[in-house]
């Protein structure tokens, strides 16, 4: 059986000119981000949001514009310049979060500050001319910043939800063939009803009220709710998960601190 060969990536000069113009600017950036701390770092924000502005024009108007080669090319440069530079790049690393880094030499903290302030003027389509007013506008980089983070966190909160609808709706409809549970109930009409049950300490269940005939509006008000209980409770699970391998994390390093005292 043969077996397929992955072609190793070789850049054109045209990928090599357009990578090596966009590092040159950042370059300059550097050298101004440089010059910025020594002079006015501590006396005013311009500098910084003029800097940031620098890093924002050159993503939209030069990597952007690029070829997927070229952009390519371009990632593999950064990759090595920061490498070299000691700054650790992951696969994920975001090239605007690469640009950041490289211009202003920062911890990831600090870079990952910066490039939301950037995604966030990205998603607002604002110009690097207007960018340094949008910031003072917003309050800052921590009150974009701290947006941003309750932005994303609410988006991966309604895809969680999301998911668990169908995982709820894909139960219900299981359950109509193998139900949790069957008993005899006069009066009860409709598609669905909703039962209003007692639970005892001793696990028995006492049905305390009945709602016959309820309609599409509440049934699927009623299935968000199931789902966000289970998006809940899988949250706590990943959360318990990774505590628990955090401490078999510590648990592993104190053993191998011990054996090396």
């Amino acid at each position: 059986m043969s077996k397929s060969v992955k072609t190793a990536f070789t850049p054109s000069n045209d990928n090599m000119i357009i990578a090596n113009g966009i590092v040159q600017s950042l370059d300059a950036l550097s050298e101004r981000r440089q010059q910025w701390e020594i002079t006015d770092y501590k006396k005013a924000n311009d500098g910084l949001y003029a800097l940031l502005a620098g890093c924002l024009d050159v993503f939209q108007n030069k990597f952007v514009n690029a070829d997927g080669n070229s952009r390519k090319t371009l990632r593999n440069e950064l990759c090595a310049r920061l490498t070299a530079d000691g700054v650790k790049v992951q696969s994920n690393t975001t090239t605007l979060t690469m640009f950041v880094r490289f211009v202003f030499s920062s911890d990831r903290k600090r870079a990952h500050g910066y490039a939301y302030v950037l995604k966030a003027a990205i998603s607002k389509a604002i110009t690097a001319n207007d960018l340094p007013a949008y910031i003072a506008e917003q309050g800052g980089i921590e009150e974009i910043k701290r947006d941003m983070v309750v932005s994303e966190a609410a988006q991966a909160k309604r895809a969680a939800i999301v998911s668990a609808t169908g995982e709820v709706k894909a139960n219900v409809e299981l359950a109509t063939i193998t139900p949790l549970a069957t008993l005899s109930l006069a009066g009860v009409t409709g598609d669905y009803a909703v039962l209003l049950a007692k639970p005892a300490p001793d696990g028995m269940v006492s049905i305390v009220g009945v709602l016959s005939d309820i309609n599409e509006a509440l049934v699927q008000a009623l299935l968000i709710r199931m789902a966000k209980v289970r998006a809940g409770q899988k949250d706590a699970d990943q959360a318990l998960n990774k505590e628990a391998s955090d401490l078999l994390g510590m648990a592993a390093n104190a053993d191998v601190f011990a054996k090396v005292a």
